[in-house]
């Protein structure tokens, strides 16, 4: 019998801290899309990508711990989870559909504001078909990418990376035209919708910077494990070439994007934060009208 390469204190350790982690990304996530489908101020078609990408980190953090699961079940060797191959193969392909839903929303969160910035009348003329289309679209890639996935890794991966380096490439140019035309162009006239529109360009840029920053690591090495074996690896029998508990902490930050989303949408819409004060206003109100009996 192969030796457990982690410790049982060091296993119930990181299998604590992802679990913390997931059912965080599941709260804030969940809390988030309640507000903004009650809150009729929210409700902007141009948050319709935000509550897709809410979405999707949503169901990344459900899926989180079975993710890590199967590590835990490799490297301490303390259960057997019994998933037939094809049965595994099924779970992590829907899991990575969330996962590829939330990375295509971030291209189609940045070409939406390079809209909104350089057009910003026809921006607010667009038909609400066009919001839903640009939804379904993100939502279609992943799916798509899941039927490769089920029929042949290989080229699923293949076809993640070539994704990914599009979806890179959208984010900076997008970006980087919106920088240059905040701050080298001309002054806006109206100052109120305008000025709103630039805040959350600012905040949806926010997002998506710490969102890469926290998710490039474990892919930059994922990447080159994967360019590393003559064969692409299985859900089942792939190990990282990292020592295991930097592979852990690679994972860990992986994930924690899609926990700073709902953060840093609190910390700068001033819309959401006040929804927000109110849902927990109104719910500490209610503990006091009805305490507990003794």
């Amino acid at each position: 019998m192969v030796d457990p390469e982690l410790s049982l204190s060091e296993c119930i350790g990181w299998l604590a801290l992802f679990g913390t982690e997931s059912v965080a990304i599941v709260t804030m996530n969940a809390f988030t899309i309640i507000v903004y489908l009650k809150e009729p101020r929210l409700r902007k078609r141009s948050m319709y990508l935000v509550i897709s990408l809410a979405v999707a980190d949503m169901f990344v953090g459900v899926f989180v711990l079975f993710f890590r699961l199967n590590d835990f079940e490799n490297y301490c060797l303390l259960w057997k989870t019994n998933l037939s191959p094809r049965e595994a193969n099924i779970s992590f392909a829907m899991g990575r559909f969330f996962v590829v839903a939330s990375v295509t929303s971030l291209p189609a969160i940045s070409l939406e504001r390079m809209h909104a910035t350089f057009r910003p009348i026809k921006h607010r003329l667009i038909n609400n078909c066009i919001f839903g289309a640009a939804v379904g679209a993100v939502w279609s890639t992943a799916s798509l990418l899941m039927v490769v996935d089920l029929l042949d890794s290989t080229k699923y991966f293949n076809a993640f990376f070539f994704l990914l380096s599009c979806c890179l490439f959208i984010i900076f140019a997008s970006f980087s035209a919106v920088v240059v035309k905040m701050y080298c162009g001309t002054p806006p006239q109206h100052h109120g919708a305008v000025n709103r529109e630039r805040k959350l360009t600012k905040t949806l840029f926010m997002v998506t910077t710490v969102s890469l920053l926290l998710s490039l690591p474990h892919i930059v090495f994922f990447f080159r494990s994967f360019l590393n074996v003559s064969s692409v690896p299985t859900n089942l029998s792939y190990r990282s070439s990292l020592p295991r508990h930097l592979n852990f902490v690679l994972f860990f930050l992986y994930y924690a994007n899609s926990l700073a989303n709902p953060i840093l949408y609190a910390l700068r819409l001033p819309e959401l934060r006040r929804a927000l004060l109110m849902c927990l206003r109104c719910r500490c109100q209610s503990v006091r009208v009805f305490p507990h009996d003794p």
